[in-house]
């Protein structure tokens, strides 16, 4: 049985890690809940009776899984029954994959299209379209157990939009695809037809665990409660994440209740609760806490608890003076609270409003790095295979690397497998050592991976005529990542296709990031500054539901900062001509809160 070290947990995280029961464990802001799952997932590991089990740990983003599983590997703990990932990942390879004969649409066998291709396809066929006019951007779809479901809150686009989906479904069965909400939709079809899927996965996994459960779609909960619900309750769950942070309403994300839960998964969930917050200063909890809309208790209790945090709300600076503002904070946090540049974070509602502002800050401020997610160079397709191995191509070899690097390798080799190469003679190890042995000379970055791709295939006699999957993920790699390359250098990033761009992309965080407050979800940083805090962006003037999700999103932005805090709803700021056209107020719940908030000179 797994054990840990005395007082290396709190009362809190020992009790969700050995309740033996199903748990609904609601975690706080800073509250260790990563720590809590590593824990969880390594003990229930060293519960298992059998080698043919598997724990299954179901993470809302790739990164998410990549941590946790390296921090499950540090305890010391065998992972080869560990299956981590996200939903996407664990219905492809857990029930497309081996049971797709047994659906009509799915049985000559299936690509998953990327991002790149849908809009293409997406685009051409919203052309035709003129009045109204349809774009790319109003063809989101959200599958639901019974459908798919439009998700442009314009209805008088919804007569041309379903004609422009049905077209879209069409082709992509002419060409074997489907697109990421297929993936969830057939997935659980295959599970309401063959029951017997469900009672084959259920006796495999005696435990599933889900993460960040209030960004769970609809048709996440069904699938994952046909499987835990065919073991009568053998199979155990926890469910974990902060109804306070559901801020993907608009993508079909939201926290089940708990009746709700039990009711759908056929047993009962123990309720627990992670409330000691590490991260933040009390000043900062104390801040934040007006916007939960759960409630739940969060107790400052980290080392920084008593830190003189500075909480700052600008609503008078003109857009046009908004740079020498951020760069204003940025330096008085710097300079003045001796704030690590890396531990800075600015973002805003929307990447709309980042590319300029990176920019000009990058000419205000030479001496600083800026990084963000939203600035990789290439396609970033999880489930492509030059992908995956341009996560070796672009990482320097080094002891800190190499685990996550061989786990790499390891996955480059069953990928080759699975298109139909033979693998048997090669290690991962041995796969890993060729790949740390090529060396290219080429400074543009695309160039560098496309000579670098082609001397793994000459090495390896890998003849891609003869592997028609690997053929079309290097053309849909290549193809989506140089219309972003475009795309950003149309933006102001004239150097983005740099080699040395690249390779930041897989690095650690390195300089001041730049992002929007959804892709700061998750993480935290000593400083915040967000800008355009502004009715219609926060909430967006589209959203339906924008009292409550506005105040999840200021509960987020503000919960990411340990120290300081600083939030700007600059004057003058215009979403369209035809909409607020004399400029936007401030988020009306920075309006309504009648906080007293720090000066700095």
């Amino acid at each position: 049985m797994f054990v840990w070290e005395k007082d290396s947990l709190n009362h809190e995280q020992e009790d969700a890690i050995r309740e033996n029961d199903s748990v609904l464990l609601v975690a706080c802001p800073g509250s260790g809940k990563t720590r809590t799952l590593t824990y969880k997932i390594a003990y229930e590991l060293s519960k298992l009776q059998s080698n043919k089990e598997f724990i299954v740990a179901i993470t809302y983003t790739n990164n998410a899984a990549e941590e946790i599983k390296e921090r499950v590997e540090l305890l010391g703990v065998d992972t080869s029954q560990l299956w981590i990932g996200t939903i996407h990942s664990f219905c492809l390879e857990w029930i497309l994959r081996p049971y797709h004969l047994y659906h009509n649409d799915l049985k000559n066998g299936f690509r998953v299209t990327n991002a790149h291709e849908s809009e293409i396809l997406l685009t051409e066929l919203c052309k035709p379209y003129s009045n109204p006019r349809i774009t790319y951007w109003d063809c989101g779809i959200i599958a639901k157990p019974d459908n798919y479901y439009l998700t442009c809150l314009d209805t008088t686009k919804h007569s041309s939009l379903q004609k422009i989906i049905g077209e879209y479904f069409k082709r992509l069965k002419q060409n074997n695809q489907i697109d990421f909400e297929q993936i969830l939709f057939y997935s659980y079809q295959l599970l309401i037809q063959k029951p017997i899927i469900n009672s084959i996965l259920a006796n495999l996994f005696p435990f599933i665990l889900i993460d960040e459960y209030q960004d769970t779609k609809e048709i996440q909960y069904h699938i994952i409660s046909k499987i835990l619900n065919a073991n009568k309750g053998k199979s155990k769950t926890l469910i974990v994440g902060d109804p306070n942070q559901s801020i993907y309403d608009t993508l079909g994300g939201y926290p089940m209740d708990k009746k709700d839960l039990e009711s759908l998964l056929g047993f009962n969930l123990k309720q627990l609760g992670l409330s000691k917050n590490y991260r933040s200063s009390s000043k900062i909890v104390d801040y934040f806490d007006y916007y939960k809309t759960f409630n739940n208790t969060i107790i400052a209790s980290g080392t920084d608890s008593d830190f003189p945090s500075i909480i700052t709300f600008n609503d008078n600076i003109p857009v046009v003076n908004l740079i020498d503002e951020i760069v204003r904070l940025i330096q008085f946090n710097i300079l003045e609270q001796k704030i690590d540049p890396n531990e800075i974070c600015i973002v805003a509602p929307q990447w709309v409003h980042l590319a300029s502002i990176t920019r000009n800050l990058m000419v205000k401020l030479p001496n600083y790095s800026f990084d963000g997610p939203g600035m990789a160079p290439f396609s970033r397709d999880i489930d492509n295979f030059w992908f995956k191995l341009s996560r070796i191509v672009l990482t320097e070899p080094s002891p800190f690397m190499y685990v996550r690097r061989l786990r790499w390798s390891n996955d480059i080799l069953n990928e080759l497998e699975n298109a139909g190469f033979d693998t048997s003679n090669i290690s991962k190890k041995q796969f890993l050592s060729i790949c740390n042995s090529i060396k290219i000379d080429e400074t543009g970055g695309l160039e560098y991976l496309e000579k670098y791709f082609a001397e793994v295939c000459s090495i390896f006699k890998i003849d891609l005529k003869l592997f028609p999957t690997l053929l079309e993920h290097l053309n849909s790699f290549f193809d989506s990542s140089k219309a972003r390359i475009e795309r950003l250098k149309k933006e102001g990033n004239p150097y983005i296709g740099d080699i040395g761009n690249f390779r930041k992309v897989f690095k650690q965080r390195e300089g001041i990031t730049v992002s929007t407050i959804h892709g700061v979800k998750g993480e935290e940083y000593d400083t915040m500054i967000g800008f355009a805090i502004l009715d219609s962006y926060v909430p967006h003037f589209n959203d339906n539901n924008g009292v409550i999700n506005s105040k999840k999103i200021l509960y987020v932005l503000s919960s990411r900062a340990r120290k300081n805090l600083h939030l700007i709803s600059e004057t003058g700021r215009n979403v369209h001509a035809f909409h607020r056209p004399y400029g936007l107020m401030p988020t009306q719940h920075l309006i309504d809160y009648q906080y007293k908030y720090d000066e700095i000179e």
